[in-house]
């Protein structure tokens, strides 16, 4: 699976693809990061700064907290899953 990001990031329609298994990683663009390292940095963006008025922090630790294990897309797996809606932030 991919995601194509089109919200203000450079270059536009950058492409993430996550990769599960022993060597869990995430590709953003030409990049490599391991799942651990990108964890780190989420955060790091996450605690770094002060919160500003209406910070899209606030609605993503809403949708993380929602998560859920349920039934992975391979038999036998698992996966998390939001109750909470998509990210949006508000212009």
């Amino acid at each position: 699976m991919s995601l194509i990001l089109t919200m203000g990031s450079k270059p536009n329609r950058l492409v993430v693809k996550t990769r599960s298994g022993s060597d869990s990683t995430v590709h953003l663009g030409k990049y490599q990061i391991s799942l651990v390292d990108f964890l780190v940095m989420a955060e790091y963006v996450l605690t770094n700064t002060e919160l500003n008025l209406n910070d899209p922090r606030i609605q993503f630790l809403k949708i993380v907290r929602s998560m859920k294990q349920t039934d992975g897309y391979m038999p036998g797996r698992k996966r998390l899953e939001a109750s909470k809606p998509a990210f949006l932030p508000q212009p």
